[in-house]
């Protein structure tokens, strides 16, 4: 399996199409997952759906059936776009997205999508290239998280975007001293850095677009902690994806510490979601 394969583009499924996709198969013959937090769930789900929180699919993953078409939602349809994303990576065939959410099933009408493209990754195979994109990746997210938390009023978000900068640059740390290893030769980290790739974050999105989307459509706080939700999300897909590319046994060590970490920033960002809607 190519680590680009679960980056392709997810297929959008109409409320109507799902409606009818229930009434018409029997029971055990679908599998309908809410991603969003235990909060939102007990608050309504659609009948049927099994409450399994973005931050939680990859460690479950075990308890789906790749074999049965499954279906995914949460609010507007943001955190299930990149839940489906990483059914696909994981070998799911038929992984949909329910288009605009559980708001569109109320008969709301979603506003603009937040589209991922990880066109950064073609062509790179080597131990070496998959370290030298995942620090220039990381570089682009703690700046991101950095300009996020200057956008975000609330004060336990402000301390979480804070910790993520100080993690994010951690991460390139690590990368770092792992590719000097590699190469067996003292370079600095201006040695990494790609004009190409400047301004980029994990999930292959720009930093300068995707703020320009936040303050375009002037996002709320659970907008915003979403759409993180979803970039996190790719960076867990992309690093269990580059953790089975790589033979170095010193890099997957790293590289499992990533997704060990990535998995905790989405816990943190799921538990702050889920306390923020009763306040």
């Amino acid at each position: 399996m190519k680590i680009t394969d679960s980056f392709r583009k997810v297929e959008m499924i109409s409320t109507d199409k799902v409606r009818k996709w229930i009434a018409e198969k029997k029971e055990g013959e679908l599998t309908l997952i809410d991603v969003r937090e235990s909060e939102e769930y007990n608050e309504g789900h659609l009948p049927g759906a099994l409450l399994i929180p973005l931050s939680d699919l990859l460690d479950r993953i075990n308890e789906l059936d790749p074999a049965k078409p499954t279906i995914t939602y949460c609010r507007m349809g943001n955190r299930s776009r990149a839940a489906a994303a990483l059914l696909m990576g994981q070998g799911f065939n038929e992984a949909y997205n329910i288009e605009g959410g559980i708001n569109a099933w109320k008969g709301y009408v979603a506003t603009g999508t937040y589209e991922v493209g990880m066109f950064l990754l073609e062509g790179r195979k080597t131990t070496e290239e998959l370290i030298s994109l995942a620090w220039a990746l990381e570089d682009g997210t703690r700046m991101f998280y950095e300009r996020v938390g200057e956008l975000v009023k609330d004060r336990e978000a402000k301390q979480l975007f804070s910790s993520l900068v100080a993690a994010e640059q951690k991460h390139k740390i690590i990368l770092f001293q792992t590719y000097r290893q590699i190469k067996g030769r003292d370079i600095t980290e201006e040695f990494l850095k790609k004009e190409f790739l400047k301004d980029f974050m994990e999930g292959g999105v720009s930093v300068e677009e995707t703020l320009e989307w936040l303050k375009a459509q002037d996002k709320t706080l659970q907008d915003i902690l979403e759409l993180c939700m979803q970039v996190e999300t790719n960076s867990l897909d992309l690093y269990s994806k580059m953790l089975h590319e790589i033979e170095d046994v010193n890099s997957k060590k790293v590289f499992s510490v990533l997704i060990d970490e990535e998995k905790a920033h989405l816990s943190r960002m799921g538990k702050l979601l889920g306390g923020k809607l009763n306040k």
